[in-house]
């Protein structure tokens, strides 16, 4: 008998774990589930997950306070799920809107809804300005449309993942993570690349989810909204008389699809800079660039700059023709006038002594060639 009870126990600890969160179905048959979820003061995460596909379902989602045996609605949020694939986790991201922050015990609840009927409901407990003293804090955060960094310090050594994820919305649209980081004592900056494409002047959120997991499981959410600009820079320029040419590098995960503008100007003597002559202009399309790319982009002159000193402006133009960069320089041409008429002349000059000689010329040696032509055929005759 006792044997029997021992057992009896432990299959019933082995099948319901101990856990901050706590998850029920609603039918035991039901593949749609609430698999994970994580909430504090600012921002919370839901995972779901279900092994066929799901569309046209709705998340509902309440922050309550608890004081002793009463709950305090604090925010409630219905988020739309509109699709989840088969086999594969979809989470979902909100950010409360709550006053002032008070001390003590709250709770996430959140249900899974098909209409009005639930697949699947699920808790998960917090604490706000307790005594525990967290192991990492968050000094600083940056996302922008290259990536997202956090800088850390540690109050003590420890090792953590990181979960960087964009957030559209509510949809997670990109995530990645670092496992085994370490900090010992001092302050570092972590940081992750966008791996996805952005839209332009669209806002997104970047959020980081950091989690210590001994001496216990602690975590801590940080995040920071954003607006995605197209984004690239002039890194080098060559020019000479003939031409120029400018390498762009791009900044940013939205694709840059801008324009180079080479404008060429002709610097007079003791004249202000709004005076000096534009000689010559060109516009050329830069190839399509993402965050660390760089393509290098020419153009050639019309005609080779005489000599003289020239200012030579580069505009580079963004996807809505705005200029994100202006650059300016000097080309110093040696190439006199006075050497390009003299050759043109020179060459000109042989061309027609050419002419007159070779004409002359032959007609002489038609004439000789006729005269023994002539020859041969009266000494056969005869």
């Amino acid at each position: 008998m006792k044997a029997t009870l021992f057992l009896l126990i432990f299959y019933l600890i082995s099948v319901f774990p101990a856990s901050a969160s706590e998850n029920s179905h609603t039918e035991e048959t039901n593949t749609m589930h609430i698999a994970d979820l994580y909430s504090d003061l600012e921002s919370f995460d839901i995972t779901l997950y279900s092994d066929q596909p799901e569309n046209n379902l709705s998340l509902e989602v309440l922050l309550v306070r608890s004081t002793g045996t009463n709950e305090k609605t604090l925010d409630k949020q219905v988020l739309p799920i509109d699709n989840i694939p088969a086999n594969k986790q979809v989470t979902k991201v909100g950010f409360w809107n709550v006053g002032n922050s008070e001390r003590g015990a709250y709770k996430l609840k959140a249900r899974l809804l098909e209409g009005n009927k639930a697949l699947s409901e699920a808790k998960y407990n917090f604490a706000y300005g307790t005594n525990s003293a967290l192991r990492l804090q968050v000094n600083d955060l940056v996302a922008n449309s290259q990536g997202i960094s956090v800088a850390l310090s540690p109050k003590e050594a420890s090792l953590f993942d990181i979960e960087y994820m964009l957030v559209n919305d509510s949809d997670v649209v990109y995530t990645t993570k670092s496992e085994k980081l370490s900090l010992t004592s001092a302050p570092d900056i972590f940081s992750a690349p966008w791996g996805t494409l952005l839209e332009n002047n669209k806002e997104y959120t970047g959020r980081v989810k950091i989690q210590v997991y001994s001496p216990e499981r602690e975590v801590i959410s940080s995040s920071e909204r954003f607006t995605a600009r197209d984004d690239a820079e002039i890194t080098d320029i060559y020019k000479d008389e003939t031409g120029a040419s400018a390498t762009v590098y791009g900044r940013s995960q939205v694709p840059f699809e801008g324009s180079l503008i080479f404008s060429v100007y002709k610097l007079n003597a003791n004249s202000e800079k709004g005076n000096d002559s534009l000689i010559e202009s060109a516009q050329q399309k830069v190839p399509v660039l993402l965050n660390n790319d760089d393509e290098t982009v020419e153009v050639a002159w019309d005609h080779r700059l005489p000599e003289g000193i020239y200012r030579l402006e580069i505009e580079l133009l963004g996807n809505d023709g705005d200029v994100i960069e202006h650059r300016e320089t000097v080309i110093e041409s040696d190439l006199s006038q006075n050497s390009n008429v003299s050759s043109a002349n020179n060459t000109t000059s042989e061309a027609e002594a050419s002419g007159k000689n070779g004409i002359p010329g032959f007609s002489a040696a038609a004439l000789i060639s006729g005269l023994a032509a002539i020859f041969i055929l009266l000494r056969d005759k005869i």
